[in-house]
């Protein structure tokens, strides 16, 4: 790959909140209603509370709005600046598909303490040069949290019903399932070079039922999770979960959190899922048990596919493929392999290509590349995601191409398959 290297300040990741408002209009009716900065975005992409500042420590920022009346394949730019500093942040631009009403979000994930002062994001639709909604807000000083610790502490610590691809959590639950993968996130602030975390996990008899130990590699100002794979039906009852940071003989957290067979808050993935392990690839990540999966140890790779949703003719619709690439990573960064597989996915002969979405992110300590494209084959609207992961020499590829209306229910559980990986 022809790569150049692109050092950023900060990684902005978009998400489009897919839902099903149809029809075609005409061009100049598109336009840009309701955009604000937010707190955070739902499942389904509505903003939360509308808010005007954020602190500079921020771990995540929000921008949400809705675009209206959007012929077919409308192009949207949205770009954050620094106003107080003159300095552009970053730019992404998406295609409206065939969706003519939408709720369209971005995020921005600092990977550094921000400046303070004046910033906006705007809206432009199509080529036009003047934006079609601006959102002005601020970044104001905090409290120095890290001058009054001498380690690294936690924030936010909670259960959860799942979380995404970055390792963000969904929601906030107290209970939880009977069945599925339980999941307790956190934000991991002030990490010192030598900090590690020390998962335990017990019982309704306060027996330890499981236990290990997370090292960030120096990672801060992140989210970082702990799962636990339930293997059996687990007894009703209150359980708990206790986090240490290094050798502390105290939890720096403690969630006690409910188990209940008719609990009504459950994982997007609270059915059980089956552990894969290739030798000849030499990776291992966990597929949902009734999805059907083919390996090719020949080629580092599998498939794996809901079988309701298979497309005639078609095998590699609604299907994710996880394979191995040997010895190309040589003298990549995962920013510059990013950007080049994204310069040859763009360079191939794709039907009625359109960018949606890059992003790196850092899961536990590890750095993620992903990146979303939405494209036509015949008849069918399509959606890839594609998720990197560089180890020396070696990545690793997870792919998820689906049909748009089968896209919004697979890619949970893809972003599942993607966290559980793991190179061997």
């Amino acid at each position: 790959m022809n790569t150049k290297k692109r050092i950023m300040m900060m990684t902005l990741a978009l998400a489009l909140a897919i839902f099903t408002v149809g029809c075609s209009f005409n061009f100049s009716t598109a336009k840009i209603e309701d955009a604000i900065m937010t707190n955070s975005v739902d499942a389904e992409g509505k903003p939360g509370n509308t808010v005007t500042s954020f602190p500079a420590d921020a771990s995540i920022l929000y921008t949400s709005a809705k675009i209206r009346n959007a012929p077919d394949n409308t192009k949207i730019r949205i770009v954050w600046t620094y106003v107080t500093g003159n300095q552009p942040i970053d730019e992404i631009s998406l295609d409206s598909g065939d969706i003519s009403d939408r709720y369209i979000y971005s995020n921005l994930t600092p990977t550094a303490i921000l400046p303070e002062g004046d910033y906006q994001v705007e809206y432009f639709i199509e080529d036009r040069k003047e934006p079609d909604a601006t959102v002005l807000f601020s970044v104001t000083a905090v409290e120095n949290k890290a001058a009054s610790t001498d380690g690294a502490y936690l924030e936010d610590v909670h259960m959860t019903s799942s979380v995404d691809a970055t390792g963000k959590p969904v929601d906030t639950i107290d209970t939880l399932a009977t069945t599925g993968t339980w999941y307790v996130s956190s934000i991991l602030r002030n990490t010192q070079p030598d900090t590690v975390l020390h998962y335990t996990w017990y019982d309704i008899d306060g027996n330890v039922v499981d236990s290990f130990d997370l090292n960030p590699e120096g990672a801060t100002d992140v989210y970082i999770f702990g799962s636990f794979q339930v293997s059996n039906e687990a007894p009703e009852g209150q359980y708990r979960v206790e986090i240490r940071i290094d050798d502390q003989s105290d939890p720096a957290a403690t969630v006690d959190f409910n188990v209940s067979a008719s609990a009504a808050n459950q994982s997007a993935d609270s059915g059980t899922y089956t552990l894969y392990s290739q030798k000849e690839g030499g990776f291992s990540f966990q597929y949902p048990s009734n999805w059907v999966l083919q390996e090719y140890p020949e080629n580092f790779g599998a498939m794996i596919y809901p079988a309701e949703y298979v497309v005639e003719n078609e095998n590699d619709i609604n299907t994710v493929f996880v394979y191995a690439d040997k010895g190309t990573g040589a003298g990549y960064t995962t920013e510059t392999l990013l950007q080049g597989w994204i310069d040859e996915t763009e360079a191939g002969a794709i039907e009625n290509y359109a960018y949606v979405a890059k992003g790196i992110d850092t899961i536990n300590g590890h750095e993620i590349a992903s990146y979303s494209y939405s494209w036509t084959r015949g008849d069918y609207a399509l959606y890839t995601t594609d998720v990197l992961i560089l180890n020396g020499e070696d990545f690793y590829v997870l792919s998820l191409t689906a049909t748009q209306d089968v896209y919004p229910t697979i890619y949970p559980l893809f972003e599942q398959m993607a966290i559980s990986m793991k190179i061997l």
